[in-house]
């Protein structure tokens, strides 16, 4: 282990941006986590900033760049001029940041280079093969993946990397209270989700033909970064095909979700493929009656379906059934919210990540007990 001044161990992220997006956020999460176990925290975001720079602590040493494109040469060597200056004991990089993760290793041989992969298509991975890892995995020391599809696919693919792969569950913060839902007019549902393909909105949009004259008064609220510009448009162009206007609000991105999570009655994830989605984490933490496609490892989160309604994906009729399911029987719905509560907390919150990750990321560190519940 490098010896850095504080005399704490170091470990410094490299992310694309600070968007709102799961990747982003988990980035976020870890480097706050890591200040309160004793650890030097640094974050590195290399494209562009955005509104989850403001939930970093104070502690968090954050470093904002403008990359240009993978070759901006000036960018890369800005960044390894900080790295070596600073002399992490590990590098944790996120995603597509291997690129350049991989090629910093090059010139930083006693850092441990850890991969962080995000990738929500896990349905799919065969049709994403992502050939440039045949080329950049000889830098990895360490791959953590947010799903067992994807641990067990880098695990066939790099042998050699069998014994250095690892699934550590993404985790999320806590509300400060559980509002106390009640049916007393509209009801209302959130759909935290990029706009993108793979987060399918359009079947949500599709279930609810026909539920008005069903529940009475609702409303959707559709959370999320403006992706993919023309997946945007078609779910525009199916919202007034189906004289939904009236229904749905597109909110676009929002830094803050935790004002939607208190005030909805129930929260949705339609997606076709996912990871391990952080905002199907945030509606546990909420203790938000939840439905959400059985897709990635959403079937753990909600342990198959005890804790919420678990529905195939690209299916508007069983969305529009479960949804009657929750509605009609709002109080079961809620006690399952407040035990996918208990579970996210268990399973899914930092205790159980930091638990995992420190054994492999720092050996040899013993945590600091700044914050009780992170150790």
């Amino acid at each position: 282990m490098s010896i850095n001044s504080s005399n704490k161990p170091k470990i410094f992220q490299l992310v694309d941006s600070l968007s709102m997006g799961g990747t982003e956020r988990m980035s976020v999460n870890i480097a706050n986590g890591l200040t309160e176990i004793g650890v030097e925290s640094g974050l590195i975001v290399t494209r562009e900033s955005g509104g989850l720079e403001e939930y970093l602590f104070p502690s968090v040493k954050k470093f904002i760049f403008n990359k240009k494109g993978k070759l901006d040469v000036f960018t890369f060597f800005r960044i390894l001029s900080l790295l070596k200056k600073e002399a992490p004991d590990v590098l944790h990089v996120h995603q597509t940041s291997i690129f350049w993760g991989a090629l910093l290793k090059k010139f930083l041989p006693k850092t441990k280079l850890i991969w962080h992969d995000h990738f929500g298509m896990s349905e799919q991975l065969d049709q994403h093969p992502r050939k440039e890892m045949d080329y950049l995995i000889s830098s990895v020391d360490l791959i953590i993946s947010v799903n067992e599809k994807i641990e067990s696919y880098w695990k066939l693919r790099f042998p050699r990397m069998s014994g250095s792969t690892y699934f550590i569950e993404n985790f999320s913060g806590k509300l400060k209270a559980v509002p106390k839902r009640k049916l007393d007019g509209r009801f209302k549902i959130i759909n935290i989700a990029n706009f993108r393909r793979q987060k399918d909105q359009i079947t949500l949009i599709r279930s609810l033909t026909g539920l008005k004259e069903k529940i009475g008064d609702f409303k959707v609220y559709l959370l999320g970064e403006f992706v993919e510009k023309d997946w945007l448009t078609q779910v525009k162009e199916e919202i007034e095909a189906l004289g939904l206007q009236e229904q749905i609000e597109i909110v676009g991105p929002v830094v803050n979700v935790t004002p939607y999570i208190e005030m909805a009655h129930l929260g949705i994830l339609s997606s076709e493929s996912e990871g391990l989605p952080v905002a199907l984490l945030e509606y546990g933490m909420g203790a938000l009656p939840t439905i959400a496609t059985n897709v990635g490892q959403c079937a753990d989160v909600l342990e198959n379906g005890l804790y919420g309604e678990l529905i195939p994906s690209k299916s508007p009729e069983k969305l529009h059934e479960s949804i009657l399911t929750i509605f009609n029987n709002y109080p079961k719905a809620l006690q399952r919210g407040y035990q996918f509560q208990k579970q996210t907390e268990a399973n899914f919150g930092p205790l159980n990540f930091f638990k995992k990750y420190l054994p492999i990321a720092l050996p040899d560190f013993e945590p600091q007990v700044v914050n009780p519940q992170l150790v």
